[in-house]
Order: structure tokens, then sequence, then C-alpha cells
């Protein structure tokens, strides 16, 4: 029935991209399947149930309706950002009630053709999606009738039959059967001769079918009543209608000479008898005139409903009358003939009393059906004769109220005729209202359906009014009257009606007013719906009182630390938020088992009305816990059932425990195999880095010794053994080991454990001391150290620069000392220069006396930094070089370090690679590096210099310097 709009695959592709690990939209829809009488309204319900982390805007939402019959596929409604794409006439969603989260759809007028399973499906971008399927079935009532004769006579062998004929109804299934009751028995039986048509398929697809009995009735059977018991889908209990049908004694029939005989003595009789009745009639009944009540009526005339108007006409003679009834409207000039009948007996005979009159059906003008009843001729003790003329009525108010009902009498002791005449006031059955029915639970933000139920009234004007009330104050929301229906705050409030009829010509209405509610507007807020009929002196009206709740949100559950310790504590928090009313429950459950159970946590009101709370559970995390589920429940009346969010500890870990390094030989000596070794206990996951330095200096297995590890695994913790094995040298003495373990999953930096490796019997040299601590070009510089337990003074300690021994320093005499050792300080003082930077200073010891003691090295490097040059202005030899001239060009780069540097001339932005000099660099006064560079420019050249510029490279923050030359 239609494409779906050009934005909706854009929606379905944006929500099927994004992450859609767990849905935060759910819907509510009706239970499948609906069911629908044939040419009424349905709706199909889709209401958004849950829905987290976003709201409803009309640009970021798409709602599609699609309908699915056999293989085909359809589509009915299309809403994508703000705008209806496509929609049956017949099918109808507001947009205030899309933005309520309300998709509810509506199909007008059903047909057999809206039969199929619909789809609502809800996009909400970038990572919202939900759909639900219902089915509708529409459905057609039978429309029953019973074919019988008026009047069977019984007694002659003869048959009778009865049919009972379903036309138009759907699904085909149906079962009609014929039911006996004789009064005399005081018992139903079942009529079990019956045949059953072929059922006939209409054109639109309902059935129709005829369910026959045949019977010969007995003389025992009179007074009894046959009755057609209808079952289909369509009727809750089965439906009966009885057969129009009188069963009576058959006459008696004579033979034909007995006939003969009669007539022939009839005639002789009757000749005989004229003359007696003639002369009976001029003496005693000849033209009394009739006396005429009023119009005798029920007490109440109730809209179609069987009403009796009754009028006496007693005391006339002769028996020569006709009684006529009309009706006269309101919207009508002249009076219309009801029906009439009429007796003409002027010769009878006195011994005849009654005789039942029959009315005259044809000369009705009005084509209702209102008749007249049998009358009964009463004969008077007097002569006189009387009737009683009964007009069943049902009057319809739409048409017959106020209307004017006469009764003529024409007799012919009157020429002009007697008249009686009674106005209508048709009053009908008040409706009964049933309470008004209410969600059980009234979410907040979420739509509301209040349904007032109005019962079994008729006629059908009524006035429905829905109103709020606020403070006592009535707020008036929609009024509708008889069709006509004014809505007061069309934003917010819709209104539908659902209409039933009778075959009583009753009716039931469901009046449904539709709205969002919300805590701030509706909470505790009474709804009245109020109905007014005519037969009502006063509206009646049902009150319902609204108690919003809002269903709890539960954000994801935060772990603190977000890498929980194998053995440590581990806080999970929930934020619950956007609920109401205020009294909640959480529980913290592991797999399914409660640890905490928390009744009316700490509460926070928010801005918009609505409660949270934090809810904290600490817990000792353990290796086991790889494999468990923690949840965070809540319990709260305005859910059906518990909500909850899972978290899993994936990212669990166990810090490494790095114990100290430890020697296989408590003192190391020269020249001998050693080993350091460290563990790392007790870390998970595996995945772990190990790494050992000497000094700074990352340790390898072909420089520093032989580097191994041993891995376990106990009780689902590793551990590692890492060891270096090493052959000691002198310059091992002193030497700093260091172990760094790198664990990702625990800790960004390294753990770290120090070891410092003293050789047996080789002094302890002291930490260098400089004074200052942060070295000048340029100023001079102390640099000391001390060594101690030196076994005897005959030693000698000397500063190296590089391989050059440096003189100018200041050693003490070896000092004996308590433990019958040596000390012996030393100094280095000097002025410090860009040649010192990056360059080892070498303190060294060396034993005199024994020639197998090695030599003893330190190093220190000065922590000096590279310093920019300052580029002087460039200078020409000549100060107005002329055409023709050679000219020098010359350029101081002064105060940098280190030495290297890299001068490059240029003209405008070309390489000027001619006669160019640069003198080797030397230190200046500051201590820094100095230069100068020339440029040697040649006469037929100069009249081309628009400018020259010098740059350097390769250095930190290089400096350019230009000059023109004209």
């Amino acid at each position: 029935m239609g494409r779906t709009g050009n934005l909706w695959p854009l929606l379905v592709a944006l929500a099927t991209l994004a992450r859609l690990s767990e849905s935060k939209l759910k819907l509510k829809v009706s239970q499948s399947p609906v069911e629908v009488i044939y040419n009424e309204n349905s709706l199909l319900l889709c209401e958004i149930s849950e829905l987290t982390g976003a709201t409803l805007e009309s640009k970021n939402l798409g709602v599609l309706w699609t309908v699915t019959r056999g293989t085909e596929a359809s589509t009915a409604f299309s809403y994508t950002s703000g705008d209806v794409q496509e929609a049956w006439p017949e099918a109808e969603i507001l947009e205030s009630s899309i933005l309520n989260g309300n998709m509810s759809l509506l199909l007008r007028h059903v047909t057999f053709k809206h039969t199929g399973q619909y789809k609502c499906e809800v996009v909400i971008p970038p990572n919202n999606k939900a759909s639900q399927t219902v089915k509708l079935e529409v459905l057609a009532r039978p429309t029953v009738t019973v074919v019988s004769e008026k009047v069977v006579e019984v007694g002659t062998g003869g048959e009778m039959a009865l049919g009972c004929h379903l036309s138009g109804y759907y699904p085909c299934e149906s079962n009609a059967e014929w039911f006996q009751s004789i009064p005399s028995q005081e018992e139903r039986k079942l009529l079990t001769d019956i045949c059953i048509a072929p059922t006939v398929k209409n054109p639109d697809g309902t059935c129709n079918v005829t369910t026959e009995v045949r019977l010969e009735p007995h003389v025992e059977d009179i007074g009894s009543t046959f009755e057609c018991l209808v079952t289909h889908k369509t009727f809750s209990e089965p439906y009966l209608v009885q057969a129009s049908v009188t069963l009576k004694e058959a006459e008696i029939r004579l033979s034909t000479s007995s006939i003969v005989g009669s007539v022939i003595a009839s005639i002789i009789i009757s000749i005989a008898l004229t003359a007696l009745v003639i002369f009976l009639y001029l003496r005693f009944c000849y033209k009394v005139a009739p006396k005429v009540s009023e119009i005798q009526r029920p007490v109440k005339l109730i809209h179609q409903e069987l009403a009796e108007f009754v009028c006496q006409v007693s005391g006339y003679r002769p028996n020569v009358i006709t009684v006529s009834w009309y009706l006269k409207r309101c919207n009508e000039t002249k009076e219309k003939l009801i029906a009439d009948w009429q007796v003409d007996d002027l010769f009878h005979f006195q011994f005849i009393t009654d005789k039942k009159m029959e009315r005259n059906a044809d000369t009705s003008e009005t084509g209702m059906k209102w008749k007249v009843k049998a009358a009964n001729v009463r004969k008077n003790n007097d002569g006189t004769f009387s009737i009683s003329s009964i007009l069943e009525v049902y009057p319809d108010f739409d048409v017959d109220n106020s209307a004017q009902i006469t009764c003529k009498v024409m007799h012919p002791s009157e020429r002009e005729g007697i008249l009686r005449t009674i106005r209508l006031q048709i009053d009908g059955v008040p409706p009964k209202l049933a309470n008004i029915i209410k969600p059980p639970v009234v979410h907040h933000n979420n739509s509301v359906t209040l349904t007032c139920p109005i019962n079994f009234f008729k006629p059908h004007p009524l006035k429905i009014t829905w109103y709020k009330i606020i403070d006592g104050e009535k707020i008036y929301l929609v009024e509708h009257n008889n069709g006509a229906e004014e809505n007061f705050y069309q934003d917010k409030y819709s209104h539908y009606l659902v209409p039933f009829s009778y075959p009583d010509h009753t009716l039931s209405v469901c009046s449904m007013l539709l709205f969002h509610a919300t805590i701030q507007e509706d909470e505790n807020s009474q709804y009245s719906c109020e109905v007014g009929h005519i037969s009502l002196s006063n509206p009646a009206e049902k009150h319902v009182q609204l108690n919003v709740k809002a269903y709890p949100s539960l954000n994801a559950i935060i772990s603190e630390p977000g890498n929980p310790v194998i053995g440590e504590q581990l806080t999970l928090t929930c934020k619950v938020h956007s609920f109401y009313p205020k009294n909640i429950t959480v529980r913290w459950l592991k797999n399914d088992d409660v640890i905490m159970n928390t009744e009316s946590p700490e509460i926070v009101n928010s801005e918009n009305e609505l409660y949270e709370c934090t809810s904290l559970c600490t817990i000792t995390a353990t290796l086991s816990d790889l494999h468990s589920k923690y949840k965070c429940q809540v319990l709260h009346e305005s859910l059906m059932y518990p909500r909850f969010t899972e978290y899993t500890p994936e990212s669990l870990v166990s810090f490494p425990k790095v114990s100290e390094i430890t020697c296989n030989h408590a003192t190391p000596e020269l020249e001998r195999e050693l080993t350091l070794t460290c563990k790392i206990i007790d870390f998970y996951p595996e995945d772990i880095q190990v790494e050992w330095f000497r000094n700074e200096v990352r340790c390898d297995d072909v420089k520093y010794g032989r580097i191994m590890e041993t891995s376990l695994c106990e009780n689902g913790l590793y551990s590692k053994v890492s060891t270096v094995t090493l052959t000691a040298s002198a310059d091992d003495h002193q030497a700093e080991y260091r172990i760094e373990v790198y664990h990702s999953k625990s800790s960004t930096k390294p753990f770290k454990q120090f070891y410092q490796l003293f050789l047996k019997g080789s002094p302890k040299f002291s930490e260098f001391r400089l004074e200052p601590e942060s070295p000048l070009y340029g100023q001079p510089l102390s640099v000391s150290t001390s060594v101690c337990e030196i076994p005897h003074d005959n030693i000698t300690v000397e500063w190296y620069k590089a391989s050059e021994r440096i003189k100018g320093v200041t050693n003490s005499k070896p000092v004996l000392n308590s433990e019958n050792t040596y000390k012996i300080n030393s100094c280095l003082k000097f002025t410090v220069t860009a040649e010192d930077f990056e360059r080892d200073l070498h303190f060294q010891y060396k034993d005199n006396s024994n020639t197998d003691v090695p030599v003893f090295k330190r190093r220190i490097q000065l922590p000096l930094t590279a310093v920019t040059p300052k580029v002087s202005e460039i200078k020409c030899s000549h100060d107005h070089p002329k055409k023709g001239e050679n000219a020098t060009l010359t350029c101081r780069i002064e105060h940098f370090c280190p030495a290297d540097i890299h001068i490059i001339w240029s003209k405008g932005w070309t390489e000027y690679k001619d006669k160019q000099s640069i003198e080797t660099p030397k230190i200046d006064s500051k201590g820094l590096y100095s230069t100068v560079t020339r440029e040697d420019v040649r006469s037929e050249r100069l009249d081309f210099l628009s400018d020259t510029n010098i740059s350097l490279k390769d250095i930190p923050y290089g400096e350019m310097d230009c000059l023109h030359l004209h």
C-alpha cells in the first residue's frame, strides 16, 4: 500500500551500525491476536515501556508500522524526523502521542483487507532500535433470521419446516441448533431431524448457511415454542432466536353429502330467522352512539421498547364501527394513518356475544412496524357492544418525541366521528457508568489511557465531558456532544470513542482519554468523566485518582579501582535515578545469590521531583571472581519485575610482589662468578616484562652476563624467578644493579628493586659532590669525592678527562680511622668550558703496594646543557661598495655549545657557495665557543645582490641574520 519514506533507511542504518550490546529501548504492544468486529475501529497498542540514555525528539525519531499478509508486506504508517512520510487514509497516529512515547495505530472502519501481522518498529539513532509484532483478526457477527409458518394445524398428519438462516459472518465456523419447549412436559429438547445446507461464501469473504428442521406436530405439541440457538466466535454467549409459529388443532371437516344437506337446511332456517332478526334489530339495536374513553398509555415510554396504547369503545349499536389510529410528528403538517379496522355486522343474533377482529394492515400510510392488536367485540346485557382497541408502538426518540397519536371512532350514529388524542413523551434508558479503567501502573513520561465504560443506554444522543480537578476547581479538557467534539488542550489530550450496539437497540460506548502523564502535573491528580443523557435529570459521573510512578533507571556499575586487585577491597557503585515514589529496595547479588540488601537507602530529590540514590557494595576481590557476575538489582512498586545491571570483573589483577635482589655470595670477590636473584610472585594476568639495569644501562646477555627466567603457576596466580650471572670485575665494584618489572594490567609504572655490589677487600667510594650543584660555563667548579676502607696508605688517586690526566687536584693525606683503615679525600677544581659538554671525568684509585689489585675507576658526566649561538650583524669591508670592486662579508657567531655548527650563506633563497671561510671555534671569555665566518663577493656580482643571508643548521634554536646591499 505504499513505500517507506526516504529518511527511514538512514535512521535504520545509523541504529544498525551503532553498538547494540544491550538495548536501551523496549516496547509494549497489544496482546496478540487483536480481534475487531467488521466496520468498527481498532487500536493497535504500541508504547515505549522502557527508554534510558535518550530523549524523544521529533528530529531523531522514526516510527514504522508495516503489515504482512501472506508473502506480501506493505507500509501502513511511516513517521521520520518530525514528518509523516506515508499513511493509510484510515490509519492515524497523533504526533503529540508519538513524542509522548505512544505509537499506537488507530484503524477506522476495519474491513477484511486489514487482517494481517502488524509490526511496530521504533528507531532512535544512534543506538536504540526495537520492534514488536501483533496479529489483527477481523470478525463479522452473523445476522440470524428464522423462517416459519405463522399458524400450523396439528392432527392432520402434515409436516412443518423451520429454517434458521445465518448470513454475513466471519470466520465461517458456526453452529445452529433447534430446540422445542413443551409447557406440559416442562422440558426443552434438541431437535435432531435437521438439514444443513452447504456454506455459501460471499464476495467480501463472509459466509451464509441455513439450518432447517422438519417435524410432524401432534396435539400434545400445542403451546410449544421453537428456538434456534446460534454459536459463533463473535457471540460471548449463544444467541437465541424464537420462531413465531403457532400450533392449533385442525377444524373438523364434513363429507360432501353432509355439507349439501347442511346448506339446504341452512337456507330454510335462514329465511325463517331473517324476518326475526330484522324485527329484533329494528326493535332493540339501531343507532346507539358509542362512548369512547381517553387513550390509555404506559406510565413511561422507552425508546425502541414495546408500548401499548388502549382506547375503550363501549355501549354502541348496531355493531357497525370503524376504529382508526393516526400519527402526526412535529415536523409534519398532516396526520398519517397507522392502521384501522372495522366491523360491519348489521345482521346478527343475540346469542353471539364475542367476536375477535383483526386490523386491516393494508391501509397503513406510515410504513412503520406499529400494529393494532386483535380486538374482541363484546355484547353487553343491554344489547349494546364494546371493544378495546390496542395499538402496539415501538417509539423512536429521534422522530417520535412530542408526536401526536389520534384514535378516531366512526359509527353510524356519529357523522363526524369521535376523536381522542395523546402526545408522546419518550424517555430513554439511562447509561450505567462503570468505574474508570486506568493502567495498573501509571509511568512518568509515558502515555496513559483512561477508559470510562458507558453501558446499556438508549437513545444514542450523549454528552461526555472529561475534566481534571485541581484544588477543587474543574479544568475542562474534552467535551463530546452527540458527535461534535471540542478539545481544550489538543497538544496534550486526545479523545476516542469505541461504540457497541445490541439487538434491543441499546448502546454502549467506551470513552478513552489519552495523554502523557508526568509526576509534576498528574501525581495524586483526579480525573472525572461526566455523562449527560435525556434520561438523566443530572449528569452521571465517575472519578479516578492517578498515582504516577517513575520506574528507576540504573547506570552502569563502576568499580573502584578500575582494575580490581585480588585480595584487596573492591567497591562497586551503582547510581539508581529517575524513580518515584521514594521507597526502593536495592540488592547486590553475586551469581544470583544475595550478598547485600538495602531498603530505602539515602535518597536525593532531583530538580524534576524524581528521586535518585547511589548504592555501594564493598567486597574483597578473589581469583574466583573471574567467572562471577555481580548484579545491582532494584525492586520498586513501579516495576512488575526487578531491574538490574551487571558487572563482570574482567580486568581482575594481582600486583606482582617483587622481592629484594639477593646475591649467592655474601661477600662477592673479584674474578669470581656470582648470581643476582629476584623473585616476582603472585601476579595476574601472566603478561609481564622483566629488565635488568647496571648503572642506568640496560643489561644484555653478551656484555653483562647471563640472564635467565623461570616461570611458575600456583592456585591461578603466576610467579617468576629472574637471575643475572656474571664474573665480577673492578668495574662492578659499587655498581648499582636494578630490576624493573613491568605489569601493564596493574600499573603503568615499573616495580623496582636495587642492589649495590661491593667486592671483598675493595675500597668504598663516596658519591661525587659538585659545588655549585648546577655548573655554569665560564664559572669555577669543584668536584670532590672520598675513598675509605683502604688497607694501607701506599695509594695513588688521580683525575682524568678522557685519557688526559688533570692537574690542579687537591688530595688529603690518608687518615687512619678507628677500624684500622685509611681514608683519603680528593678535590678537583677547574673552570667549566664548552669543552666539558658531554665529556666524562674519571676518578682513578691505584694500590701501589700490590700489583694484583686492579685499578678502580669512577666516572661522572657534568650536568651541562647546550647553548644557542648568538649571531652578529653581517658587515661589509666597504661601507658603500662600487660596481666592479671586491668585497668581504663578515659575521661573528658567539657563545654556543657544542662546537659542531653548520653555516650556510645564501643570496635571497639561493645558497651562496663562492669563497667562504669559517674559523675553527674557540673558547671565548664566557667559556663557550665563538667563531667568525667570511664570504668574498666578486665585483661582477655586486650589482645583482639585493640581500645576503646567513643561517645556521643542526643546532638548537638556530638564528639568522641578513645584510642588504645597495
